[in-house]
């Protein structure tokens, strides 16, 4: 089942009576639908920091350490 669902990596752990197949086939779908709340990184949003004032004024800065240096 964790095959057709396309998971190639996982680590699976059973307690008690797991003979009864449809019950193991139940809880391992609930537990894959369960982890669509989770967001991988390629779900984040893109977010657009503001420039930050040593980015903005580097020009600058090096300038007057140039001037101090000298």
């Amino acid at each position: 089942m964790l095959q057709l669902a396309g998971i190639e990596d996982v680590y699976t752990q059973s307690r008690g009576n797991t003979s009864t197949m449809g019950n193991f086939i139940k809880a391992t779908y609930a537990a894959i639908t369960q982890t669509y709340a989770y967001l991988t990184p390629d779900l984040w949003q893109r977010l657009d920091y503001p420039v930050q004032p040593y980015e903005e004024f580097s020009s600058h800065l090096t300038l007057t350490a140039k001037k101090f240096a000298a």
